[in-house]
């Protein structure tokens, strides 16, 4: 058991501001692990929904679509990332690493 979970690493998705009901698709490394719909930001905490995905340990590609406002975004995680920001910003989905901290809901 310890062995599949060294394998395996736990990473938090925090979709925050610029999101209106957004339709937002999830991947890992190209499939679908999550999907929502009507996804809109709470205007007093500053985050729309967050979503804990598991990744294998040895890096990861985490894409994330705004299917509904035709925007898309990749990126890279390796090493311990704890959380992944997402973010719409004028026309663009922003994603970055966080510290972990970010969780609300």
């Amino acid at each position: 058991m310890l062995e599949e979970e060294a394998v395996m690493k736990e990473l938090l998705i925090v979709f925050q501001e610029g999101f209106e009901e957004a339709n937002i698709t999830l991947t890992v490394n190209g499939k679908q692990v999550w999907r929502d719909v009507d996804v809109s930001t709470n205007p007093i905490l500053g985050i729309a929904s967050e979503i804990s995905v598991e990744l294998p340990a040895k890096g990861s590609q985490v894409g994330v679509e705004v299917t509904n406002r035709g925007l898309k975004a990749i990126t890279k995680v390796s090493g311990k990332p704890k959380s992944v920001l997402v973010s719409i910003q004028g026309d663009k989905l922003v994603m970055k690493e966080g510290t972990g901290r970010e969780a609300v809901l």
